[in-house]
């Protein structure tokens, strides 16, 4: 079982960093922000302890910058004795921090404006402020835990294992660390590593939901496939609200052919979000091409399949008009059906996932319905409902 997504959490705002190139249904943690830092207040200057005052109600780019400034100038100025010149220091990187994450917000407001030229600007200008404050205190582990996340959403795998070990090498207890750790060893194949990291999760955040999805993924892609199963029920336990928690459940039950317990979650995801895509599609899947007929129904998968298609954000991927026309051809429209498949087989080069198609098309042709094969409680093969979550 793969994810849909990656869902890294964030210790400050959202980066929005490329952000065409982030999945909407992203779920980011934003936990409680950095407090600026300490002081011996006898040690500091009258200047400074004001302007330490003003940390307390910042929040805006211009109240960082400001901040930033006039430490810059306390830091530069040889005349200031040397804790003055060291704590601006300090200041420095935690408004440069603070900044960066001003910035990120920023630029999500300006992806929701579709402004998306100024987003990314603003993002690079976010990053920098993250690179700043590292150089300036190395011990900022938000601002490392920031920029890791950048480096993830870069696809720069190994920039952000790296930031990631640092941050828990200063804060070894930050739950959100070792989760985007896991995330990134996931999306390397270091399962075993993955597995770890989210365990951790749970020993710092026995109710963290996501943490025992994520572990689950790692699970399954180990063929482990029970112990994944019984973190797929956890968490949706944990959310029993969460309609991708309930799908991801369905999702592993279907590829496990326990079709009771698959058809009774995606009937509580559907009742969650009705227009949750990927609860849809998959679904459609099942009641187009369950073995067991109790659970096959043709026009009902067709309905969902459509209203599916209808809400994609794109319509014409491969994985969504695979179930449209398994369910074409489950209800009888079998002319529909080869139409709808040979529009697939044209939307891929996947050498592997094109064969599929085309025994599909085959069986269409014949004006036979696709039904998956009967299997027994293993995941030793992935099935073709795992590969529809993209």
């Amino acid at each position: 079982m793969s994810p849909t997504k990656n869902s890294f959490k964030w210790s400050g705002p959202v980066v929005v960093m490329l952000a065409l190139a982030i999945s909407p249904g992203n779920a980011f943690a934003q936990p409680a922000r950095n407090s600026s830092p300490q002081f011996e207040r006898d040690a500091i200057s009258a200047d400074l302890q004001n302007i330490y005052a003003k940390t307390e109600s910042a929040s805006t780019i211009s109240d960082y910058s400001s901040i930033l400034d006039f430490c810059r100038n306390v830091s530069g100025d040889s005349t200031r004795n040397k804790d003055d010149r060291r704590y601006a220091k300090s200041l420095m990187s935690w408004a440069a921090n603070r900044r960066g994450e001003a910035r990120s917000d920023r630029a999500g407001a300006l992806v929701r404006e579709q402004q998306l030229a100024q987003a990314e600007e603003m993002d690079l200008l976010a990053k920098k402020d993250f690179e700043t404050a590292i150089q300036l205190d190395p011990t900022r582990w938000r601002a490392h835990h920031n920029m890791a996340i950048v480096h993830a959403l870069q696809q720069n795998n190994k920039a952000a294992l790296a930031s990631f070990d640092t941050v828990l090498q200063l804060n070894p207890e930050f739950a959100d660390a070792y989760f985007n750790r896991g995330e990134i060893l996931f999306r390397t194949n270091q399962f075993e590593r993955a597995i770890a990291d989210q365990s951790k999760v749970i020993e710092l955040k026995p109710e963290d939901s996501a943490a025992f999805s994520a572990r689950a993924h790692s699970l399954f892609a180990l063929g482990k496939s029970e112990e994944a199963l019984a973190d797929y029920a956890k968490a949706m336990e944990l959310s029993p609200e969460s309609s991708e928690a309930a799908t991801e459940y369905a999702d592993t039950c279907q590829a496990l052919g326990q079709w009771k317990e698959a058809a009774t979650a995606y009937k509580r995801a559907m009742e969650l979000d009705g227009q949750n895509v990927r609860t849809l599609q998959n679904a459609a899947w099942m009641m187009a091409t369950c073995p067991d007929d109790i659970y096959r129904n043709g026009d009902f998968a067709l309905e969902t399949a459509q209203r599916a298609v209808q809400l994609a954000a794109a319509p014409s991927s491969v994985h969504v008009l695979d179930v449209l026309a398994a369910a074409q051809a489950a209800s009888g429209d079998y002319a529909s059906a080869q139409s709808t498949i040979t529009e697939a087989l044209r939307s891929t080069t996947d050498a592997s996932l094109r064969s599929e198609l085309q025994m599909r098309a085959k069986q269409y042709q014949r004006k036979k319905p696709y039904v998956q094969p009967s299997r027994t409680k293993t995941a030793e093969n992935k099935t073709t409902a795992n590969s529809k979550r993209k």
